[in-house]
């Protein structure tokens, strides 16, 4: 049961090779973050409650190697997690974090998501196209997937689906209606080489 508002990560206005993971804090603050290359600036709002990471400098695209961001998110913190723009190589460990939703409003490439258990519906939204990624969740955990704009080398808990022209996909004790806790991921574009498993 929640007990107060989430926690928000927001990066903005894109983020490549990016970590997250779930552990202790240096300070126990909420979250710790940590550079390779130049520093993204990093801003707690005044609601006290979101942080915004803000990238800085050249975005020149052979830059991307050159920079690497961690996150560090305390154990047992509830977050929304926003990226307001394109997002690749993404390495998202979040099995000791609440997660409460996860959102890229841009597109979203060569990233791995490996999701906490759950008591509640949990949506994940990505806005413009995906391609190889994977989602990986809790064994038993119920899972749907949602689009309409096209899937090429599609793969649903170890089955290959190959390509649809639209996808609505519930995992075994799922439930049309969302009442069941789980996640619902849905993209408002085509993907390719998208997987959605389980541990």
């Amino acid at each position: 049961m929640r007990t107060r508002a989430a926690s928000r990560l927001v990066f903005t206005p894109q983020v490549h090779h990016l970590t997250i993971t779930a552990g202790p804090t240096p300070d126990g603050s909420p979250y710790a973050a940590r550079f390779e290359g130049p520093a993204s600036n990093v801003a707690s709002g005044a609601d006290g409650r979101t942080v915004t990471v803000t990238r800085r400098g050249s975005m020149h695209p052979f830059d991307f190697a050159r920079r690497a961001a961690f996150i560090t998110l305390a154990p047992g913190t509830e977050w929304d997690i926003e990226v307001q723009g394109n997002a690749t190589h993404i390495a998202a460990d979040l099995t000791g974090v609440r997660l409460n939703s996860l959102a890229v409003t841009g597109a979203l490439a060569r990233s791995d998501f490996l999701l906490p258990p759950t008591d509640r519906v949990v949506p994940i939204r990505i806005g413009s196209g995906l391609r190889w990624v994977t989602f990986t969740r809790p064994a038993g955990t119920r899972v749907a997937l949602r689009g309409k704009h096209g899937f090429t080398s599609l793969s649903l808990d170890g089955e290959w689906v190959g390509t649809s022209a639209g996808c609505d996909w519930h995992s075994h004790g799922g439930s049309a209606d969302g009442s069941v806790p789980g996640y619902e991921i849905t993209l408002d574009s085509g993907s390719n080489h998208l997987t959605v498993n389980e541990q």
